[in-house]
């Protein structure tokens, strides 16, 4: 017997997480009975539907890195008919799904899967999966101000956060623009905007370059490409290994 949430994960229909807000809102069946409970158990046999679609087992796990454009949700549908990630793996034969999120009006570096496991494991807190991003931002940024990021700043009223690495990349001066470079390890809802903010940066676009290893300096906005089975590993290695971890 399983909690409903891994066997929806395990079958890869999306996260541990992202399966609890469905069994919540009265989306699943299982054996034709709507749970609402995500602690229930069952066998890993259970014929499970969501949204009136069975979820079948999967044999075959596939992982890319996507470069996502701005003004795409990070969802695979959306109510109102806005532009979603799905929309760029219509060609698939594999249904995947987004590890995290990035928000609508920032480009960049997002995982890719069917593995739920996987995402649940990247996704979760404790683990804390460094990424990357480079901020286009109005006027100069002060050495002052990139070292409150690093010291730490208040965000969310209350709540203290530092980046683990962040240096001005370059000044523009006939656009006025600095391009920033921050890593944090943490991930609240609009996370890095909330620390520039706090810092008195302006920020004008955002991009995410980096999720540990993987950059998307090879891969054109809007594409994507396979993570290598020793990338995936890797994301396991670096937890096991890196004491940085907790």
């Amino acid at each position: 017997m399983e909690r409903l949430q891994k066997i929806i994960a395990a079958r890869g229909y999306c996260s541990r997480r992202q399966a609890e807000n469905l069994i919540a809102q009265g989306k699943v069946k299982v054996n034709g009975v709507v749970v609402t409970e995500a602690g229930s158990s069952f066998d890993k046999n259970v014929v499970i539907f969501i949204n009136n679609k069975e979820v079948k087992k999967v044999s075959d796990k596939v992982y890319y890195l996507f470069n996502k454009p701005r003004l795409v949700l990070t969802t695979m549908n959306d109510p109102k008919g806005r532009p979603t990630v799905a929309d760029y793996f219509k060609d698939s034969k594999i249904r995947v799904f987004p590890v995290g999120r990035l928000d609508y009006d920032v480009s960049g570096a997002l995982i890719m899967t069917n593995d739920g496991e996987f995402a649940n494991f990247v996704m979760h807190p404790r683990y804390e999966f460094r990424k990357t991003y480079q901020a286009l931002c109005k006027g100069t940024v002060s050495k002052q101000q990139i070292k409150k990021l690093i010291v730490g700043v208040i965000i969310d009223d209350d709540y203290k956060t530092k980046a683990i690495y962040a240096k001005l990349v370059n000044y523009d001066a006939k656009f006025d623009e600095s391009i920033v470079e921050i890593t944090v390890a943490e991930g609240r809802k609009h996370h890095v905007k909330k620390m520039l903010i706090a810092a008195d940066i302006f920020l004008k676009k955002l991009k995410r370059t980096q999720i540990e290893f993987l950059e998307i300096s090879d891969v054109k906005l809007g594409t994507y490409r396979a993570l290598k089975t020793h990338e995936v590993k890797m994301f396991y290695g670096l937890y096991n290994s890196n004491n940085r971890k907790n």
